[in-house]
């Protein structure tokens, strides 16, 4: 009788017997999402008015209204082109909400727009199946690899400060909140307005917004725990005409959830892209477009 062999074989930080590149997976997610994280926490800090950061953005506008916040937002800020008439609005700031107004304590007006704001699509990603896999292994090394020796002690499951995990669905209930919130942050940046009328036009931004919808509907509409709430429970997807609805939406659900990962991975990209181009034509002098119609 064969006996069995307890893995890895090798005791130490990435001992193994593997002989494999097993360490470039990890290596790369790990500089991947460490950048998109440093980006992400950058930017949400720009807006506001603490340390170095009130030098940036909205922070350093001198047009000041207490009751309404900036009278002219446009000049003082790196959250929308707003410039050509249209209204084309970073991803991370949306919904746009000012803490310097008067529906907001005083004492939170030294926050950015994107503070009120990140936590939720944080916790959404934070707390997928996929990013737990992703992070847990190139940050916490839980583990880094199959076979390959752990730094730590054994994974004891979701304690402590990681009981949030059991959140993912109301996170998933709100990330589909905001699907309808950034679609209209795309309508309105294909319409223009000035003084002498409106005007339907795209423009690059307006393109850039219309895909990081599609690219977040992807992740949102795969994710597992939607696909559960349409079509877990069910023992019979034909006997009634709900059923039948639930049985197409899970289906729907589910071949996105076989590409969870590039939804996942290139949803985070784009959204850093839009952010960064809509910062760009704000603060470096990058002109977005009009490809079709506009003022």
């Amino acid at each position: 009788m064969s006996e069995s062999t307890k893995l890895p074989m090798k005791k130490g930080f990435g001992k193994t017997d593997r002989t494999d590149d097993w360490w470039k997976g990890p290596t790369a997610m790990a500089a991947y999402l460490g950048f998109m994280i440093v980006y992400a926490t950058w930017r949400g800090f720009m807006e506001s008015d603490i340390l170095f950061f009130s030098e940036f953005g909205a922070s350093s506008c001198e047009n000041w209204d207490v009751a309404k916040g900036f009278k002219d937002v446009s000049e003082c800020q790196t959250m929308a082109i707003e410039n050509q008439g249209s209204h084309v609005l970073s991803p991370l700031y949306s919904p746009l909400i000012f803490p310097q107004s008067s529906w907001i304590p005083m004492e939170l007006w030294w926050m950015s727009p994107a503070m009120f704001i990140l936590i939720f699509p944080a916790g959404f990603r934070g707390t997928c199946y996929y990013y737990r896999k992703a992070y847990y292994r190139a940050f916490f090394q839980q583990p880094t690899g199959c076979a390959v020796s752990k730094p730590w002690n054994e994974y004891s499951g979701e304690k402590g400060i990681f009981v949030v995990q059991n959140l993912h669905r109301m996170f998933m209930y709100i990330a589909v909140i905001y699907l309808p919130i950034l679609t209209y942050d795309f309508w309105l940046s294909i319409n223009f307005h000035d003084a002498s009328g409106d005007a339907f036009g795209v423009s690059v931004g307006s393109l850039v917004l219309l895909l990081n919808v599609i690219l977040l509907s992807g992740y949102t509409f795969g994710c597992h725990a939607f696909r559960h709430v349409v079509g877990g429970g069910s023992n019979h997807w034909t006997g009634t005409p709900m059923n039948r609805i639930k049985y197409r939406m899970w289906r729907f659900s589910t071949k996105l959830n076989e590409r969870h990962k590039d939804w996942a991975l290139i949803s985070l990209f784009w959204v850093m892209f839009a952010d960064f181009y809509i910062w760009a034509c704000q603060d470096f002098g990058l002109t977005d477009i009009v490809l079709i119609g506009g003022l």
